[in-house]
């Protein structure tokens, strides 16, 4: 992807702020030009860059905008540590009973901490949608969530952030499924 070149990154860098470049523009003068034209190519053929019909240039893409703030990345390690983190309350009543699932995690960084499954989703996926996923690869179980509340935690170590995380609280009251053990913890009911 085009985090994996400078070329990349300098040629995307340049559309960033223009609607429309022609070659000329574009053009990286300290890059040879065969070797420019190959990643230009590269970034028309994976659908981050389109090229306009009638030699009127180039610009970014759909897929090329969505790319940009992964593109120009900073080395900033601040924006790295943050995180929004589900936590997925799935609640199942027995008669006049209610259980919720609890996970005894088995990987680091909560390793042995008991608590509601949960974990960080992917960047541009939709909350429920990464709710769900996360559901069915911490338990296997598949519910659909509802959004009920925000919690956000930020740690400091030696006065230096540590983490800055969003905990959306999401929650389900039907679910399908066989409550299973996985590698990220040990899941059982548990009533409230």
């Amino acid at each position: 992807m085009p985090g994996d070149s400078h070329i990349w990154r300098a040629i995307i860098a340049k559309l960033k702020n223009a609607d429309t470049l022609r070659y000329g523009r574009l053009r990286l003068d300290d890059i040879d030009r065969d070797l420019f034209n190959y990643h230009l190519k590269q970034l028309v053929d994976k659908g981050i860059i389109t090229k306009l019909a009638d030699k009127a240039g180039y610009t970014l893409s759909d897929k090329g905008k969505r790319k940009v703030a992964d593109v120009l990345h900073t080395s900033d390690q601040a924006d790295r540590l943050f995180k929004i983190n589900p936590l997925l309350i799935v609640l199942d009543r027995r008669g006049n009973d209610m259980y919720v699932i609890n996970q005894t995690r088995t990987s680091q960084p909560n390793y042995g901490i008991v608590g509601v499954p949960g974990g960080t989703i992917l960047k541009t996926e939709p909350l429920l949608v990464g709710a769900k996923r996360k559901l069915a690869q911490e338990t296997g179980l598949i519910a659909d969530f509802e959004y009920v509340a925000l919690t956000r935690r930020i740690v400091y170590k030696d006065i230096a952030l540590f983490a800055d995380v969003f905990f959306p609280i999401c929650l389900a009251t039907s679910w399908s499924g066989t409550l299973t053990t996985t590698e990220f913890g040990s899941n059982d009911w548990y009533p409230i």
